[in-house]
């Protein structure tokens, strides 16, 4: 059992695909889609299919073996000093879990500039303190909310060196490159771009932390000895595709539109000019690519493409968290989901009214896209962060 005060549970039969589900630590629950069975008498003995659940752990499905527990499994697994830190994390997750609303009500009353509700938000969360009303102190509040949230998913060696590093190119731009820094600086805050996009980043946060229970299972693959990141082949013992698919989706919109920001900082640091990408990428075949005419076209580049027109990137983007025929086919509806084996068929190709090219995914492996896809949105956020405190503590620019 997981620490976790309300644990719901679920899976699908094998034969009929009916979805079986019940929860723990809820007074009315009830069990949906199968009957108890009356006196019976353990052990199992192989003649109905064995499912061991468990919400912080991939589901075990096979022969049952007696008393061999998800404990024993997992630590056998991964180590007990891998599976202490492991469980760290987890317990952090059920931190959240009680304070998720006041969270998520802090974030909203940022976006909405509503000063008096959020510091009243600010005193009912420990680890969050609003020490004044300036702006730099109350950004310093709101990225102590992020951290709190993101902190079970995120890794912190990563956070902290992106966290040092992004100031130190901001103040090495300045030093070797100032107008065409400050001209780019007043052009993302003027176009509200900055503002739009650190509202989006914000709003990830929240719905990441409400789908916990889908993420938990995703984090012993952070310890595990090996993984096949597009195949992993377990399941998990809660949440279902539906609930989760579009959070991928909305993770890749987001991450586009920061790969913008980063062109911007990595054409400042290459050329001087925040418009300016590499002339060899420029040309093609038939003429200038109209994407690569100034950084305002290069937003409008679909994602995979504009990771390509990046040359020797500052920021080493994690390629093996982004799919494109899988957010694709999410973004138009294109994809089946088989309830019992978890498995995800999606069909990203444009065939008319057919289906016939497809690929095939394990509910798992999404999730842990999903994972691996917020740890960059999340890296990236650091680098908004940088920018606006470069705003309000070194230009004084009103954002």
């Amino acid at each position: 059992m997981s620490n976790r005060d309300v644990q719901p549970f679920q899976f699908a039969c094998p034969k009929c695909e009916e979805r079986i589900s019940f929860v723990f630590g809820q007074a009315d629950a009830e069990l949906q889609g199968a009957e108890k069975v009356e006196g019976f008498e353990a052990p199992f003995k192989g003649e109905k299919p064995f499912v061991d659940l468990h919400l912080d752990f991939p589901v075990y499905v096979g022969k049952y073996e007696m008393g061999m527990t998800t404990f024993l499994r997992v630590t056998q697994e991964l180590g007990m000093g891998a599976y202490s830190h492991l469980n760290q994390r987890l317990h952090m997750l059920n931190y959240l879990h009680p304070v998720q609303r006041d969270l998520f009500s802090l974030i909203t009353q940022y976006k909405r500039g509503d000063l008096d509700s959020f510091e009243k938000v600010c005193a009912r969360i420990p680890g969050v303190t609003l020490t004044s009303r300036k702006k730099q102190d109350v950004l310093a509040a709101l990225y102590s909310a992020t951290s709190i949230m993101s902190s079970p998913f995120t890794i912190h060696e990563h956070n902290a060196e992106i966290s040092d590093v992004a100031p130190k190119i901001y103040y090495w731009l300045l030093d070797n490159h100032r107008d065409k820094t400050i001209e780019f600086i007043d052009s993302i805050l003027s176009n509200s771009f900055l503002k739009n996009l650190h509202n989006d980043c914000l709003s990830l946060y929240p719905k990441l932390v409400s789908m916990d229970l889908a993420f938990r299972p995703a984090l012993f693959y952070d310890y595990a000895d090996t993984e096949e990141l597009g195949d992993i082949p377990a399941r998990m013992s809660t949440a279902d595709f539906e609930t989760c698919n579009n959070f991928y989706k909305d993770l890749a919109e987001v991450f586009s539109r920061q790969i913008t920001l980063i062109a911007g900082i990595n054409n400042l640091l290459k050329r001087g000019d925040c418009n300016q990408f590499e002339p060899s990428l420029k040309q093609t075949k038939k003429g200038t690519r109209p994407g690569l005419e100034s950084l305002d076209a290069f937003a409008n580049v679909d994602l995979g493409n504009k990771i390509d027109f990046i040359d020797k990137s500052f920021y080493a983007i994690h390629l093996g968290a982004i799919d494109n025929k899988l957010r694709n086919a999410i973004a138009h509806y294109k994809y089946d989901y088989k309830e019992s084996s978890q498995r995800v068929t999606y069909y990203p190709s444009k065939e008319g009214m057919s289906r016939e090219k497809f690929y095939e995914i394990q509910f798992m492996s999404f999730i842990r896209k999903s994972l691996l896809l917020f740890r960059e949105v999340h890296s990236v956020n650091h680098i908004i962060k940088a920018t606006l405190f470069l705003c309000v503590l070194v230009l004084k620019k009103d954002i």
